[in-house]
């Protein structure tokens, strides 16, 4: 009996491998990319600054951004492009006037353009007899977008469009920490850790920079890779990354998920906020990430931001980049230019062909 029992435990551990060698050679994302070895970097002094419990870039900069990748012991520069912000710190050319009827534009990196120069500067700050306003920051979801909303209140905002992605549904509040201020505004006090990163940009080569940096954090690293806590959050990481766990687990999630996470239920929050101020004037479009293109299908944060969304408004849109992945960068998560021109374009189809 117990040698039968033994045969069926050896047989399914023996099936559940050959599975998932299978499904990494058939439908794993087979790209080599790891968003540790990413770098961002800003030209050092005034890019970003907190506001209350909120933020944007300082108001009239130009900052010049980069972007690279740490492959094959190398960095690779990924993109370069310079932000021009407004008189409020948003990401646009134009200033705004308070008292012109406005479109506002709510969302994350997408929205603001993040790899390229800002996709909503080609409106030239208009939309028929609208005001374009590009209310879109990096790292923000479903709350921030609440928050951008607040901080635009004596503006004369008739209509809202928000662009959103399934990542945005987990995020929280961001704001910049002590330690990030300082080392986006003096690359000699950056600590490794940061993720963003002040440099000169305009005078000096990063490479020296950016090795420094990758030596600290591999110091950081292997200090922080024998404790219990980091332990126990790579093997869940292991375990939840099979195909075999993952798989079932996004199916099941798309179709029966009833989350009762915080953020989550914190950015239902703020959906149902804005949807009570603006009613029939709010419009949600979803945006398609790179992964679910790789995968050809929805992430069940994208799936369940639906439900939740269609169930209060019926202006609810879509774009899908056409499924190419020509749109994007190879080492980022970002569309690149060409992505970018088709974000504007299916924008401006939904601006005129609902006739907002």
């Amino acid at each position: 009996m117990n040698k039968n029992k033994l045969l069926i435990f050896l047989s399914i551990i023996f099936s559940l491998f050959i599975i998932e060698i299978f499904c990494i050679f058939f439908l794993s994302d087979k790209r080599d990319y790891n968003y540790q070895n990413r770098y961002m970097l800003f030209s050092e002094g005034k890019n970003f600054r907190n506001i209350d419990n909120f933020f944007t870039y300082y108001p009239n900069q130009k900052i010049n951004v980069s972007n690279y990748y740490f492959k094959n012991d190398d960095f690779i520069k990924v993109y370069n492009y310079n932000i021009y912000t407004n008189n409020l710190g948003l990401v646009q050319k134009k200033n705004l006037n308070k008292d012109t009827p406005s479109i506002l534009f709510l969302g994350d990196s997408f929205t603001e353009g993040q790899g390229a120069e800002s996709w909503i500067d080609n409106f030239d700050g208009v939309f028929k007899k609208y005001q374009i306003i590009n209310g879109g920051l990096l790292g923000t979801g479903f709350q921030q977008f609440e928050l951008m909303n607040n901080y635009l209140k004596d503006y004369n905002i008739k209509k809202v469009l928000i662009l959103f992605i399934g990542d945005d549904l987990r995020r929280d509040v961001f704001q910049f920490n002590e330690q990030q201020i300082k080392c986006l505004k003096d690359y000699t006090s950056c600590l490794g850790f940061e993720n963003f990163y002040g440099f000169p940009l305009s005078n000096r080569s990063p490479e020296l920079f950016l090795n420094e940096l990758r030596k600290k954090q591999i110091v950081l690293r292997e200090n922080n890779q024998n404790n219990f806590k980091s332990i126990r959050r790579n093997l869940k990481k292991k375990i939840t990354s099979l195909n075999i766990i993952k798989i079932p687990n996004n199916f099941l999630k798309s179709k029966f998920y009833s989350s009762k996470n915080e953020k989550i239920l914190r950015n239902f929050e703020s959906i149902n906020n804005l949807i009570k101020i603006y009613n029939e004037n709010i419009h949600f479009v979803h945006i398609r990430m790179k992964d679910e293109i790789i995968n050809k299908k929805n992430s069940y944060e994208s799936i369940y931001a639906k439900k939740y969304i269609t169930n209060l408004s019926k202006n609810f849109y879509k774009c899908s980049f056409n499924n190419n992945l020509d749109y994007f960068y190879e080492y980022d998560s970002h569309p690149n230019e060409k992505g970018y021109d088709y974000l504007y374009s299916c924008i401006l189809d939904i601006l005129e062909n609902q006739n907002l």
